[in-house]
């Protein structure tokens, strides 16, 4: 479904950058580029799936960031009955306002409506970016906090594993050098034998439709500065964004 990569980056304390591809089928309906709107209260900038209403990744002005990846287990568990949006999720959390109140109202709720999914939480802190990611697996939720920058996230539909080649990948490219310039070329890489793995992935029915860049820098006494770029590849268009408003 997706490949997910953070870094700090040194232009303030607990800076940081994430970068989503996300990977779709063709035949679903083209994302919307991000906006500013208000989420339960907290403004934020996302972009919007048309299909389910929600999203996989978003961002609020006091600088903590949200992303979700669908889980492709194998063997796949049983489906829920009526299965509940993984994007709803996003919208449910974002509005408690930090890494510990989103991961600890996880931990109460009833996931069982929901296939498995990941969910990933940065937030600044004037240690470094602080980073947890919860898998739910149908089963039970294995939640671990604290990651070593950079890190990296991958799915897929052919199943998680099918895509495991991205990781090293991944420690070739980027953990050396974690740098915009590396990270990007990173989310750009397709191998030209095996374009259906490939972080920039390209299959028959499917496809890498949109990458996301969030750039996420704390400013004293005001809302982070929130920088996005969108580039959406179904129709070739980058959608940038800034923000830097001052909380009252």
């Amino acid at each position: 479904m997706c490949t997910v990569s953070i870094i700090a980056l040194r232009s303030a304390p607990g800076a940081y950058r994430l970068v989503t591809n996300r990977d779709e089928q063709r035949t679903r309906a083209t994302g919307e580029a991000p906006s500013w709107r208000i989420l339960g209260g907290v403004r934020v900038v996302a972009p919007r799936d048309p299909n389910a209403g929600g999203t996989w990744v978003a961002t609020s002005e006091r600088g903590q960031t949200l992303c979700i990846l669908n889980g492709n287990l194998e063997p796949p568990p049983a489906p829920p009955p009526r299965p509940q949006s993984r994007g709803s999720l996003i919208g449910l959390l974002m509005p408690l306002g930090s890494n510990e109140a989103a991961l600890d109202r996880l931990r109460q709720m009833d996931l069982s409506p929901f296939p498995p999914f990941r969910l990933v939480g940065v937030e600044p802190t004037p240690a470094g970016p602080h980073l947890f990611d919860a898998f739910w697996n149908r089963r039970a939720l294995v939640a671990t906090v604290d990651h070593s920058l950079p890190v990296c996230f991958v799915s897929s539909g052919l199943g998680d594993s099918a895509v495991s080649p991205r990781l090293p990948l991944f420690k070739e490219i980027v953990v050396p050098h974690p740098t915009v310039a590396s990270q990007d070329a990173y989310h750009a890489h397709t191998w030209p034998e095996r374009p259906e793995i490939s972080v920039l992935m390209k299959r028959r029915d499917a496809m890498t439709v949109s990458v996301t860049s969030i750039c996420v820098e704390p400013v004293p006494n005001s809302a982070a500065r929130v920088n996005v770029d969108h580039w959406s590849i179904e129709d070739n268009t980058h959608s940038p964004l800034a923000s830097a408003g001052h909380i009252g």
